[in-house]
């Protein structure tokens, strides 16, 4: 009689198991999301973006020539561990609002040296 249940037993705990590995996925995306909506109430940031391993940002077109790249990279950075990504590009603001291609200013790399 046990033996008639054991498949609807074993679809229920598959069924848990997959909630319980989605829960902090989901709290991620929310942690993350929450991450880059402060990084874009930076009146000198426009818009950022997590893409894979890099936090994409994009200046505001009239201060992105004379922003300390380095200390917004360092900034950024400690952080890094916490959203999951490894280098920062900021990219020309200016060149794709005008001509809607992508380039890069600058990148940082927030690995730490070993």
């Amino acid at each position: 009689m046990i033996s008639r249940y054991v498949p609807t037993l074993i679809s229920g705990l598959v069924l848990v198991a997959a909630s319980l590995m989605a829960g902090p996925a989901l709290a991620e995306t929310k942690a993350q999301k929450a991450f880059l909506e402060r990084v874009k109430s930076v009146s000198t940031i426009d818009d950022a973006k997590l893409s894979d391993d890099a936090l994409v940002i994009w200046p505001s077109p009239d201060v992105q020539t004379g922003l300390d790249y380095d200390a917004m990279g360092q900034q950024l950075c400690q952080e890094y561990k916490v959203y999951g990504y490894l280098v920062i590009w900021f990219m020309d603001s200016s060149k794709y609002r005008r001509e809607k291609e992508m380039a890069m200013l600058q990148s940082y790399v927030c690995l730490e040296d070993v």
